[in-house]
């Protein structure tokens, strides 16, 4: 399910460093979504879209939701939102 692809993502966010490498160097949305694929983690911007809220109400503590705004802010900076 791509939608779990997400949340794989956001798990590894902050230790997968060599994966954030590849997307920061892809070019454009083709070379992230080839980057994402190669590693496993493919999914479109509308499942990313649908799984912010789901991911947001698991948070914990005010430091979970924290962590987990930067990553949605990191990932919608790299795809030009």
């Amino acid at each position: 399910m791509t939608q779990d692809n997400v949340r794989r993502f956001y798990e590894q966010f902050e230790t997968n460093l060599e994966l954030r490498k590849l997307l920061y160097a892809a070019e454009g949305a083709e070379g992230r979504e080839a980057a994402l694929r190669e590693a496993g983690f493919h999914f479109t911007n509308e499942e990313f879209d649908s799984m912010v809220d789901v991911l947001h109400v698991k948070c914990q503590t005010h430091e979970e939701a924290e962590r987990f705004f930067e990553f949605r802010n990191w990932w919608n900076f790299l795809r030009g939102n």
